[in-house]
Parts: C-alpha cells; structure tokens; sequence
C-alpha cells in the first residue's frame, strides 16, 4: 500500500500523461506527413510498452496513431511503469535518509 502512496511515482506518472498528450496532439496537428512520421512520437513515448509487448508477441507488435485502444494500454502501462519507479527511487532515498540520520533516540525514564 506505501507503493500508492508515493508523491515522486505519481509526479513521474503525471509527467508521462503529459508526454503521452503532447504527443497525441502532435500526432493529430501532423496526420498525413511523410517524414518524419506523425506517429514517431507516439511510438517512442510508448517505447516501453512496445518493447514488452514485442518480446510478448514474439519479436511482432505493431502500434499506429490510429489505434485507441493500443495507445490507452500504452499510456496506462508507461505511467504504472513511471509510478513504480518513482515510487522505488522515494524508497531509496528515504531509505539512504534514514540511515544517515541513525537510530531515532530512545525515550528517558525518570
């Protein structure tokens, strides 16, 4: 339960979403151009989503501007991936913290 509650894993997730946008807006204001692709930019957003599900489907998997579906699956797997990042590198670092800071002291009795 700690995982949900990173504030770094939902900043990273949040910057994904945003990238994933601004790269669907650019795919839609540049439809139709020959080079480079419209939906180069999708593609290597996505570039973690693509890559397992090549190595899923046996080195095939094809993603286009075009499909919804595919890109919502894209968006939803990237930005878990960014929040279990995030939220592994807040536990690092509050980790390597609390080692420096050392034992918390122990209560006096009177």
């Amino acid at each position: 339960m700690r995982l949900l509650r990173s504030v770094l894993g939902a900043v990273f997730a949040a910057l994904y979403a945003i990238a994933f946008v601004v790269a669907y807006v650019y795919y839609r204001n540049h439809i139709g151009e020959w080079f480079p692709p419209a939906d180069l930019s999708l593609i290597l957003v996505a570039m973690p989503f693509v890559l397992t599900m090549r190595a899923l489907a046996g080195g095939s998997f094809d993603l286009r501007g075009e499909d919804a579906i595919k890109l919502a699956a894209a968006a939803l797997f990237c930005c878990a991936l960014a929040w279990i990042v995030g939220s592994a590198l807040e536990g690092i670092a509050r980790a390597i913290f609390r080692a420096l800071r050392g034992p918390p002291p122990s209560p006096r009795r009177p």
